[in-house]
């Protein structure tokens, strides 16, 4: 995911002359335990807000469960409604609320580590929701999910289950 503001964003009292430099990412570093049933078909992930002076950075695991979420987040974004995505007990939180017109409010929570709480107020260039489609889609181009969970506890890798024909 990447929200940014566009470039020449100066909509705020006091920044004559700011570039639109705030932006919300979140990074896929890669699969956390490649290999293992358990944890290969997790992501690591990195969450890094920017905003004028300031930079955050939350470390999470992102699963496929995450991705589906993401992408029903997308739907209820592009109908003008606010989410929250990895709303669990642990780790980062975001939550991304439409503002003025074609603005966001994007917040992103790490209540239970570190306490940390970062909120944005973001100018995305129109296509925004497009682009979010496309890279979660290169997400799942490039991780796609090999494992299965057959029964609770249970796992396999697809590509080794019986035929169903």
């Amino acid at each position: 995911m990447r929200l940014a503001d566009r470039p020449g964003t100066d909509d705020a009292p006091g920044c004559d002359g700011r570039t639109g430099g705030r932006n919300v990412r979140v990074r896929v570093l890669g699969r956390h335990a490649p290999g293992s049933l358990l944890g290969h078909d997790w992501l690591d992930c990195e969450i890094t807000v920017t905003a004028d002076s300031v930079r955050g950075q939350f470390v999470t695991l992102v699963t496929d469960r995450h991705l589906r979420q993401w992408e029903t987040a997308l739907d209820r974004l592009g109908r003008g409604s606010a989410v929250r995505w990895l709303d669990e007990e642990h780790g980062p939180e975001l939550r991304i609320e439409p503002g003025r017109p074609g603005g966001l409010w994007v917040t992103v929570s790490d209540a239970e580590e570190s306490g940390v709480t970062l909120r944005v107020v973001l100018s995305p260039a129109p296509n925004w929701l497009a682009e979010q489609r496309t890279l979660l889609h290169l997400v799942r181009s490039a991780y796609p999910a090999e494992v299965v969970e057959l029964s609770p506890g249970i796992h396999a890798w697809r590509g080794n289950l019986p035929d169903e024909s």
